[in-house]
């Protein structure tokens, strides 16, 4: 049965619909950021008339330091197996290893004897999440690619990085859409496919993520939530099956929410070809608590609310 929602907007000016073969012409790879900032805000009202506005503008990167020495990049870019970069330092080791699985997942694997129980940023064609090491200083995590050369650099808490490639072959059917936020600024992220509405076989989301080994779309869940400023994110990949789909952008009215600002950018993967815009969303005051402000129908080309 159709979950109930209530809006604090009484329409929405957002519009996308995924479909099987409409990819993105003008996108292009943006670089990664570890802070997102708003170059503009446009308020929302919480009046029954009113209508909720996504404002998309281009995002401000600023450079994090990257210790050269740290930075080791495979010499080989083109084999299939698995991409390995690796720093000897004079007490312990540094690896990284990345493998392409099926669905253009890239799983990483990170080996950091001397950094344990440590947060880390890793980041890939403007994703930009957190993870943690263990108690051994190991860290495996599978990404959703969204460009071809599928390069993932991890940033540990001292500036220090280390870099690898694992190209990725099988992205040029597959169209990914996804959200990213820093903190209590939280999106989630609603797909439905073939027609299905909320709680149907076909609705994806964060509570049926689906797989990626079934048939239509799945949704990936990342970031470690359990550290200082958790960089978290919601990607949903859309199969080149034909099967037509809905994507909406949710955010709830909560304590931590209300009466603020929330900011996040949008990710938009088509062909191995990444995109990155930002997001701004000011919340109505917490009298509101409960409710749920949906940006849905987003475009194929990103034309969202004529921000562009």
């Amino acid at each position: 049965m159709e979950r109930v929602r209530k809006l604090a907007t009484a329409a929405v000016s957002v519009t996308l619909a995924l479909a099987a073969g409409q990819y993105m012409e003008t996108s292009a790879s943006r670089p990664p950021s570890d802070e997102i900032r708003p170059t503009h805000v446009q308020p929302v009202s919480a009046g029954p008339d009113d209508k909720l506005t996504l404002s998309l503008a281009t995002p401000v990167h600023r450079s994090l330091p990257i210790d050269p020495a740290l930075v080791i990049l495979p010499e080989e870019q083109t084999a299939p197996h698995p991409m390995r970069a690796e720093v000897q330092g004079s007490s312990c080791r540094t690896a990284l290893t990345l493998r392409a699985e099926p669905a253009a997942i890239l799983a990483l694997d990170l080996a950091a004897s001397c950094r344990p129980d440590e947060r880390v940023v890793l980041r890939h064609a403007g994703l930009a999440v957190t993870g943690r090491t263990s108690a051994s200083g190991h860290l495996q995590m599978r990404l959703p690619a969204l460009s071809a050369d599928g390069r993932i650099s991890v940033l540990f808490a001292d500036g220090g990085v280390i870099e690898a490639a694992q190209p990725v072959a099988d992205l040029a059917g597959l169209r990914r859409i996804g959200v990213q936020w820093l903190g209590d600024d939280a999106f989630q992220m609603h797909a439905f496919e073939a027609g299905a509405r909320h709680g149907e076989p076909g609705h994806v989301s964060a509570v049926d993520p689906k797989r990626a080994s079934a048939r239509g779309g799945f949704l990936s869940l990342l970031g470690e939530a359990g550290v200082s400023l958790p960089m978290q994110a919601e990607i949903y990949t859309h199969p080149g099956d034909g099967t037509p789909a809905l994507v909406e952008i949710e955010a709830a009215v909560t304590p931590q929410t209300c009466g603020r600002t929330l900011i996040g950018e949008v990710l938009d993967s088509a062909g191995g070809k990444a995109e990155t815009r930002e997001l701004t969303l000011e919340m109505p005051g917490c009298d509101a608590v409960g409710d749920y402000i949906v940006l849905k129908n987003l475009s194929p080309d990103l034309n969202m609310a004529s921000a562009r």
